[in-house]
């Protein structure tokens, strides 16, 4: 039951808010209503702000607000914008940002359920209008209905009151920028994540989980939302001075309402902020890379909650094989649950890096990259392999403008550039879109090659795994893009335009490691397409993947990873060269996906770099 109680008459010579026009018109009708009748009774049923006033009494006495908050925090007649035009919300209550987080709409006594269902449908555009108000109260004095914004901002659900002021948010001081002196190095001054607190985002996201009843998937894509605010903050906390507090915080909030709106505000803050940048830099930024346009959809609960466990902690100031290998163990589950056909298997993705060995002066592309894993673990191969000899400018060059990806899946965009973030790439190069389309959609792709020549053939080095299975017809071809093996086919598979169309990516002598089903490799049907490479590039490895390699992802296609060099502009196919040829039957783990000793990975890149190389 709602505190608000029952309904009681207040004088209007007690009203708060006593020199807002509305309410010294609301006190002239209630005098003339005095004089006419001799009482102030009955009047709660023509003039609403009776009914407003009590609720505004009951927040102060009942709910605990602040007296001090009048005017400044809790308000009356507070606009709200709706698309072109503004309306008036009856009472509001806002975060210290001065941002509503709270709404209520009052009606007069014993309106008719006609007019309050009306009433009802005012509130809930006005939670829908705003990403950081989620909580709102509408009353007529007899009924009282309490609503909360769910993860689709139109759809709203009933809750048995709203939040009080005050709980154990409020009992620790605010966090704030603090260099310790044992250990100067740290930027934020905040704990860094170690091996012991590994499991710190799967607590998270079982709370997203649990809480909210989402899947899984979904529970990851929401912390992904969580943790790239977490970043923001503290990258825009270290280039103020020491003391400045953190915005990520629920320290300081009179509930999780209030600080569950600090961090939706703070989220679009790191969206603007984003797009201010980049935009200038990079051709069609917001469009490729605008992920993080989606709202979060937590509770204000489930926000709350997670906030509480990672605020204390520095992404920052962690080590990147610690956080990176944290998001990892959150993907595991998430992957199990259904989203395997984004997600290539550790030991294939190892070998194909050991194979290829990237360099920080490649340019590297996964055009499918799904949750990003190849470009992660080049960027761990480079730091692991070369970092002590790359200057902080030649590493941060590397991070920030070497890896990219395209993904046409929003959500798996935003985890694939969550865990990049988590291993320090700089900055985040993947675009939401699709690898097949014709290469005006990727201005940004053609502007890193030369000026002149506005060529999309601009990587050293593509490692992939395509989707499979997916039959493309031949006017689905035609939109995408132009393709060389499409010409003349009423339909092709989607891995065969995605080979094609990683070859139109490369350099010339640019090096390509893609997962291909072996039926490609295999088939008669599919002659034209190995005839096709044979004049493009050099077979440099086939190396045969167990049958279980993708099984525990839900796939049960043979594969093999196969490893090409485009030939140079000048350079004439020619079939005498080497050529790797491995069938392994071992790759550390079982068809279940539990692991298996005696993994090959590690004899096929080493028997590979010994009889063919590069």
């Amino acid at each position: 039951m709602s505190k608000l109680g029952e309904f009681y008459l207040i004088p209007p010579k007690e009203w708060k808010c006593a020199s807002h026009g509305d309410v010294v018109a609301a006190k002239r009708r209630a005098e003339e209503w005095h004089s006419k009748n001799g009482t102030y009774e009955g009047a709660e049923k023509v003039i609403e702000e009776f009914v407003r006033q009590w609720v505004l009494n009951q927040l102060i006495v009942e709910y605990d607000y602040p007296l001090e908050w009048l005017g400044e925090r809790l308000t009356i007649e507070e606009s709200v914008k709706m698309g072109s035009s503004e309306k008036q919300a009856d009472i509001a209550i806002k975060n210290t940002n001065r941002r509503a987080f709270l709404y209520v709409e009052t009606k007069k006594k014993d309106v008719s359920v006609q007019e309050f269902q009306e009433a009802e449908k005012q509130l809930e555009t006005y939670l829908a209008s705003t990403h950081t108000a989620t909580i709102g109260l509408v009353t007529d004095g007899t009924e009282v209905r309490c609503v909360r914004k769910k993860i689709d901002p139109n759809d709203f659900e009933y809750i048995s009151d709203i939040p009080s002021y005050g709980g154990a948010s409020t009992v620790k001081v605010k966090l704030v920028r603090e260099i310790p002196k044992s250990d100067p190095s740290r930027k934020t001054g905040l704990q860094p994540i170690t091996a012991q607190y590994s499991k710190l985002l799967v607590e998270c996201h079982n709370v997203v989980r649990d809480i909210d009843g989402l899947h899984d998937d979904e529970a990851l894509d929401e912390l992904a939302k969580v943790i790239y605010v977490k970043i923001f903050d503290e990258r825009a906390t270290i280039e103020k001075e020491v003391g400045e507090e953190f915005k990520f915080q629920t320290y300081g909030a009179s509930n999780p309402s209030e600080a569950a709106s600090i961090i939706r505000e703070l989220y679009q803050d790191a969206r603007n902020k984003e797009l201010e940048i980049y935009n200038q830099r990079i051709p069609g930024y917001e469009r490729s890379r605008g992920v993080f346009k989606t709202p979060i959809k937590l509770s204000d609960v489930a926000l709350f909650k997670i906030v509480e466990k990672l605020q204390e902690y520095s992404f920052v100031d962690s080590k990147a094989d610690i956080k990176g290998a944290a998001f990892q163990n959150v993907l595991g589950s998430a992957i199990r649950a259904g989203m395997g056909q984004y997600f290539t298997p550790d030991p294939v993705v190892d070998l194909a890096v050991g194979i290829m060995k990237p360099t920080a002066s490649d340019m590297i592309l996964d055009p499918f990259c799904g949750s990003g894993h190849f470009l992660s673990r080049c960027l761990d191969y480079i730091v692991e392999k070369q970092g002590d000899k790359l200057d902080s400018y030649a590493l941060h060059q590397f991070k920030f403008f070497h890896l990219h990806g395209i993904e046409k899946s929003d959500r798996m965009v935003r985890i694939a550039m969550t865990d990049m973030m988590l291993h320090d790439d700089g900055h985040t190069n993947i675009r939401n879109l699709d690898s097949l389309l014709s290469f005006e959609n990727y201005p940004d792709i053609t502007a890193l090659g030369d000026a002149n020549e506005k060529t999309p053939e601009v990587f050293s080095m593509i490692l992939t795994n395509p989707p499979f299975g997916s039959i493309m017809r031949q006017e689905v071809m035609e939109m995408v893009g132009r393709f060389q093996l499409g010409n003349k086919k009423k339909s092709l598979p989607l891995e065969i335009l995605g080979l094609e169309r990683c070859f139109q990516f490369l350099k010339p002598n640019g090096k390509l490691a893609i997962v291909l089903p072996d039926g490609l490799l295999k088939n008669k049907t599919s002659l034209f397409v190995r005839n096709w490479i044979e004049n493009v590039a050099k077979i440099k490895a086939v190396i045969s993947l167990p049958e279980e390699a993708f099984n525990p992802y839900g796939a049960t296609v043979k594969t093999s990873l196969c490893v090409f060099q485009k030939y140079g502009k000048d350079e004439k196919p020619d079939q005498n060269h080497d050529a790797f040829l491995c069938e392994l039957e071992n790759i550390g783990f079982d068809a279940t996906g539990r692991e298996k000793d005696g993994s090959e990975v590690d004899l096929a890149i080493s028997e590979f770099h010994k009889k063919v190389g590069w």
